[in-house]
Order: C-alpha cells, then sequence, then structure tokens
C-alpha cells in the first residue's frame, strides 16, 4: 500500500483543524463512544464538538487568561474532548490527567496541581466536592467548571484567538515511572508537526477509521488516538480502558464492526487478547480492515508479536499490519515507525556481545523467533521519520555511537519539547538545545542501539542490572518470568535490583491471577523461575516475590514502576529475613510468597492469604 504523503497544514493553533472540518464537514461523524464497550453508542459530529468546544472557551475566559493552566478532570467520554479543546479555543493550556478515585491516583493529582497551580479546572458534579479542597490547597483562587453546567447557547460569543504555533498548547505530565510526574511543555507547532507525522506513516485518512481504547490523559491515548480524528477529518470509535481489560475481545470486536484501518496499544494488550480471548469468540472477529496495528509505550516483545499473529491470523489479521513503533512524552508521541503493512522485524542477536553494548546479529531459522541459549529476539521499532531522527549516545562520554552499538537514544526534531514545565534543573538534564537553527534533541533514558537503519531499544538506562559486571536489561528478566505460566499477568512483572548481605542480586515480583491459585504448586513454581533464570540469564540465587495481581505500582498508563516496587519490596524482604512483623507493610496483605536464594519466607498472614 502507498503511503499518503502531504504537507503540513498551515494551521498556528491545533484547534484550527477542528474549526477545518466543522466548517467542511459539519455534519460528519468525529468520535463514537462505545458507553458499555459494547453496541450502546453515542455519537458526534465535528459541528457538535466545535459548538461545544466554543461554548466551554467562552466560560473558561470568565475566569482564565491566555497562558493560565485549566486541569481536566474527567473519565474518558466526549466531555473530555470537549474540555481539551475548548481550552485551545480559549487560549489557556490544557492539563489533562484524571478524576479523583483511589488512593494511589490521588498522590499523583496532588503533585500535578501544585506543580502547574492551575487557574481552573473542568469535571463533572460527582467529582467537585473531592476537587474543591486539593486545589485549594496548593492553588487557592482556582475555579471548577462542570461541563454539564456550560450553555450551548453561548458559543457564538466565542472570538478566535490570537497567538502564535510556538504557545502552549498542553502540559502532558510524564508517567513518573522514576519520580514525580513532570509537565512536558507541547505547543501547537509540535502538536502539528507529530500530528502530521503520525498522519502521514499510518496513511490516515478520510476514509479510514480509528478505534481506540487507550486512556485520554496518556500521550498515545490522546495525541494517537483521539486527536487523529480531529486532525484528519476520520472518524474515532472510542471505549473505555476498564471496558477493554475487563473483556479484551472488545476491542477487536470493535475494529470487526467499524471496520477500523487504525488501532493499538502497549505490548501487554495484544498479549492479553492472546491469553483471555476465547476460541468460541474467534468466528465473529473479521481484522482484514486493519492496517496499522501499533504497539509502543513499552518493549515489543518477539514473542507476543509472532503469538498475537498466529492466533488472529485465521480471523484476516495479516502478519503486515504488526506495526511497532518507538515515541516519547518528550518527543510529543511518535520518533519511528515501521512502514505500512510492512510488518515487524524480528532479528536475532548475541546475547554475550549485548551485555557488553555490542549489537552482533545472529542468523536463526525463520521459524524461530523467541529467545534461544545464545541469542536474543529484538523486535525493531522501524525506521528514523522525516524531521525526526533517533541517535544513539554514550551515556558515559556524550558521543554519538556507530551502528551496532548500545548506548542512550536521543531524539532530534521539530517535535521535541520547549522543556518540563517549571523545571530548569530537569529540562537541562534531559533536553539538550541546539542553535543556530539546528533541530532540538531530547535524552529518552532508554537503551538501545540502530541496526541496518532500524532502532531496536534494550530497556531503560537507569533500570540497568549490572551483576558480576555483566549488563541485565529488567524487560528480558520479566519476559523469562511471565512466560513460564498462563495465570501470571503479561504485565504484572518487575525485575531490579536488591542488596542481600552486602551482595547485589536480581529480585523479580511476578503478579499472579487469583483464578489459578489453586491450581498452582507454588514450589514447583519457584523452582522452574529459578531454573530459568539461570538457564536464559545465568542468574544464581535471585530473589523471587509472588503477589497477588494488581498488587504492584503503576504508572498512569498502566507500566510497571520498577523504582517504587523496589523501595515498596526491599523493605519486606528485609523483614521477613530478619524474622519481624510485616503486618503494617501496605504490600503486606498482598503477598503469595517470597523466596531468598532457594529459601522460602513465608509468614502465618502470607499462608491464609494463600488459601483464602
Amino acid at each position: 500500500m502507498k503511503t499518503i504523503r502531504l504537507k503540513a497544514p498551515n494551521y498556528t493553533n491545533f484547534s484550527d483543524c477542528l474549526r477545518h472540518h466543522a466548517e467542511e464537514m459539519p455534519d460528519a461523524l468525529a468520535y463514537r463512544f462505545l458507553l458499555d464497550g459494547g453496541n450502546n453508542e453515542a455519537t458526534l459530529s465535528f459541528a457538535e464538538l466545535d459548538q461545544a468546544a466554543r461554548a466551554t472557551a467562552v466560560s473558561l475566559l470568565q475566569n482564565c487568561r491566555r497562558g493560565d493552566r485549566v486541569i481536566i478532570l474527567l473519565k474518558p467520554g466526549f466531555e473530555y474532548i470537549t474540555a481539551f479543546f475548548g481550552c485551545l479555543y480559549a487560549g489557556v493550556v490544557a492539563v489533562p490527567a484524571y478524576p479523583p478515585s483511589t488512593s494511589k491516583t490521588l498522590g499523583r493529582l496532588d503533585a500535578i496541581i501544585a506543580d502547574c497551580r492551575p487557574t481552573a479546572a473542568l469535571t463533572t458534579p460527582e467529582h467537585v466536592d473531592a476537587i474543591h479542597p486539593r486545589l485549594n490547597a496548593t492553588a487557592p483562587g482556582a475555579r471548577v467548571f462542570t461541563l454539564p453546567d456550560i450553555d450551548m447557547a453561548t458559543a457564538d460569543q466565542w472570538q478566535p484567538t490570537t497567538g502564535k504555533s510556538s504557545d502552549l498548547a498542553f502540559l502532558q505530565y510524564t508517567s513518573g515511572s522514576t519520580g514525580n510526574p513532570k509537565g512536558v511543555m507541547i505547543s501547537h507547532q509540535n502538536l502539528i508537526v507529530n500530528s502530521t507525522t503520525i498522519q502521514q506513516h499510518f496513511n490516515n485518512r478520510r476514509s479510514g477509521h480509528v478505534v481506540s481504547w487507550l486512556p485520554p490523559y496518556h500521550d498515545m491515548g490522546l495525541i494517537g488516538g483521539i486527536l487523529q480524528s480531529a486532525f484528519v477529518g476520520c472518524p474515532t470509535t472510542l471505549m473505555t480502558p476498564i471496558h477493554f481489560l475487563q473483556r479484551p475481545v472488545r476491542w477487536l470486536r470493535a475494529i470487526t464492526k467499524y471496520r477500523a484501518t487504525a488501532s493499538g496499544g502497549p505490548n501487554f494488550a495484544y498479549e492479553l487478547c492472546v491469553r483471555k480471548i476465547k476460541d468460541e469468540d474467534l468466528a465473529e472477529l473479521d481484522l482484514s480492515s486493519w492496517e496499522v496495528a501499533f504497539n509502543g509505550a513499552e518493549n515489543v516483545r518477539a514473542s507476543t508479536v509472532t503469538a498475537f499473529e498466529t492466533r488472529f491470523g485465521p480471523c484476516g489479521f495479516r502478519r503486515r499490519a504488526s506495526f511497532p513503533c518507538y515515541g516519547l512524552a518528550e518527543g510529543t508521541l511518535l520518533a519511528t515507525s515501521s512502514g505500512v503493512l510492512q510488518g515487524a522485524l524480528i532479528r536475532h542477536f548475541d546475547t554475550e556481545q549485548l551485555a557488553h553494548n555490542v549489537a552482533v546479529p545472529v542468523e536463526r531459522a525463520s521459524t524461530e523467533t523467541g529467545d534461544t541459549e545464545h541469542s536474543r529476539a529484538l523486535v525493531s521499532s522501524g525506521r528514523a521519520l522525516p524531521g525526526e531522527e533517533p541517535v544513539i549516545i554514550d551515556p558515559d562520554t556524550g558521543e554519538k555511537l556507530p551502528e551496532g552499538r548500545v548506548g542512550e537514544i536521543y531524539v532530534i526534531g521539530g517535535s521535541v519539547a520547549e522543556g518540563y514545565w517549571q523545571r530548569p534543573d530537569a529540562t537541562e538534564a534531559t533536553f539538550n538545545h541546539q542553535h543556530n537553527g539546528t533541530p532540538r534533541r531530547v535524552r529518552s533514558g532508554d537503551l538501545g542501539f540502530i541496526s541496518n537503519g532500524e532502532l531496536y531499544v534494550t530497556g531503560r538506562l537507569k533500570d540497568l542490572i549490572i551483576v558480576n559486571g555483566v549488563n541485565h536489561h529488567p524487560s528480558d528478566i520479566e519476559t523469562t518470568v511471565c512466560n513460564l505460566h498462563s495465570g501470571f499477568r503479561p504485565d504484572g512483572s518487575a525485575a531490579f535490583s536488591i542488596v542481600i548481605d552486602g551482595t547485589e542480586r536480581v529480585a523479580v515480583a511476578q503478579e499472579i491471577e487469583r483464578r489459578a491459585l489453586r491450581e498452582l504448586d507454588i514450589d514447583k513454581l519457584l523452582s522452574q523461575i529459578r531454573t530459568s533464570l539461570w538457564d536464559d540469564h545465568r542468574l544464581m540465587q535471585p530473589v523471587i516475590i509472588l503477589t497477588f495481581g494488581g498488587s504492584l505500582p503503576r504508572t498512569s498508563s498502566g507500566k510497571i514502576k520498577r523504582h517504587a516496587c523496589h523501595h515498596l519490596l526491599t523493605p519486606l524482604v528485609e523483614r521477613l529475613r530478619n524474622g519481624e512483623p510485616t503486618d503494617d507493610l501496605p504490600i503486606a496483605n498482598r503477598l503469595i510468597t517470597v523466596e531468598v536464594a532457594g529459601t522460602t519466607l513465608n509468614s502465618t498472614q502470607e499462608k491464609e492469604a494463600v488459601s483464602a
């Protein structure tokens, strides 16, 4: 299929694209929302969204000035989209977040409010009482607007804003996987440039259709899912993340029903489909329209790509539709991708050489796509995109490395953001702003290499584990463990280093589905984990921690926070080794077992938890 190449639109404010489509095709479908994840749906045209956004902007401008921050605290749905475009229409800086829910999200919300100091919040009546005191604590005087109370009749009072493309459009708060969330300053120009790149390389067009379950407060869900519809003028069908997680088949049913051309998510989403969708559900699926099954935001696993293609090939899914890609919030979103209908490129590299930061290809049979004793299967994240270029930098010397050498991935181009909001030190450490008209560049914190022009991601720089002078990437260890049993959550594994008696060792925590516990022989399972870690990685005497599903800390996008796991679980291991009580630790009642160097450490409370 020939990829459409379009010149970047002459937009100044990203909202200009919505205004354009609302005038040119007012009644065309912009968004469909599956209220129950299935057949109960609501629709929104471009003209209806434009009117709602104008009315929202009029309300905001009664209390806000250009450049003020407005935090969006809404559940996924039309109101979220309206709120975002209402901010753009008003010339204020949108701050996508999600409403107060569990204690796990309140700390992040408080950190975001304290950092951006919003002038206003957009929410629904049910959350007003919870939001008011949080705003007053760090942003006194901030006003709370509820979308149901906004008068749509005021839309005609809106006047187009004036400004520059370099003005901020929104703050994309990072997931906080290695610290407090930081607000990436995304300008209208960043958004327009990266949206143009996505449109061209995903081959999105008005006759296409996007399906997305991704959260709207995360860059992939917002920019790659929701905003592509407004930018391109194509329809998008949405559902909530929880509806997908509860029943992954709903995602593929929506692709089937609405003949989606583009849809995707992190690797774990494809893994869930392979594991959770029943054989009897396959007959109703027709995935032949799917051209771009994008896979990014976390390490793309060769075993997952192959398993998904095999499982859903009989349903019309084409191997060529697999679309690994790479990006980061600091680069707006997309940085590299494979071509449309080119498929995933899987290659093997010498394991021992990778441990010494050298990528040496190993020829394997075409049918062998998994790791072997001496080679590691890696999935290419694609090639550089026009105007965006990944380069590999030696993290110690700062020098550019040649092809085949592992180092830190930097991204150079027009999509690179200005920096972090009110964080000059963090901006200086992460962003290297070029001068004399050359593009900006940002360090990703990811490790990888380039081979034959293809980018391969091997892990996180700060997560790297070094045992006996050998580098171990946590994602490799996590893949080994989570593939051992179908009862293991595919997105519920964390590997990190831990010091035992003055010696650094590898610890791996794995979540287990409750339904699988009664069928498990825990002692046998621990033995299998030990054996696999030795066979695949030559790791001796690991610390193994098994917990109930949903126990490990995650980012807003659902990724395991390895550093948070380290801080959460290290005290637990230390107390158990010393025979001290663990009742006061937050993870204690979620624990199944802990094994250190072949010795199982179980408290009475933990034994009761397993038998419950």
